[in-house]
């Protein structure tokens, strides 16, 4: 009994995706808390412009690829779902945590994601060229993503040496 490449991806990519489905649905909480005490009580809105960010990215790498149905499904589904919780993080905030969001969403999400599609769109002219950067660029900021709350471990252990 052989188990072909396509089915083995296909079967991965969907484990990918209820896995991401899970985490995009993780704040939840969170957010119900908010919620029901009307504040933010200091969490921060980094995290979630950050899922937003990378979810749009990822959207536009799986638009410019050739049947990445999976992509496209569970990133419009995390960027929907990230936008619900930005909103709510804005609509909750105390007025200083409001501006900044606000702020962060404008130069990532609308200028540093604008800047990378007409950069991509109109210097990189080799459709499969173009897929690659795209990629490069998404992986590269999921990597960093995932790495940076290890800088935290880096701060702990100069701490106790």
């Amino acid at each position: 009994m052989t188990i072909s490449h396509s089915t083995l991806a296909f079967a991965f990519g969907m484990l990918g995706n209820v896995i991401s489905f899970l985490v995009f649905l993780a704040p939840m909480l969170t957010f119900y808390r908010i919620y029901k005490k009307k504040s933010t009580e200091g969490f921060q809105s980094l995290p979630y412009l950050v899922s937003l960010f990378s979810s749009m990215l990822w959207l536009y790498y799986a638009l410019l690829k050739k049947g990445a149905f999976l992509l496209i499904t569970i990133n419009s589904f995390g960027a929907v779902i990230e936008l619900i919780y930005i909103i709510f993080f804005i609509t909750y905030a105390d007025t200083n945590a409001r501006k900044l969001t606000i702020k962060l969403f404008s130069a990532m999400n609308v200028v540093s994601f604008a800047l990378i599609l007409l950069v991509t769109r109109f210097a990189v002219h080799d459709g499969p060229l173009r897929v690659k950067v795209v990629g490069w660029v998404c992986v590269s900021i999921s990597v960093s993503v995932f790495a940076a709350p290890l800088s935290i471990v880096v701060c702990l252990i100069n701490i106790h040496i």
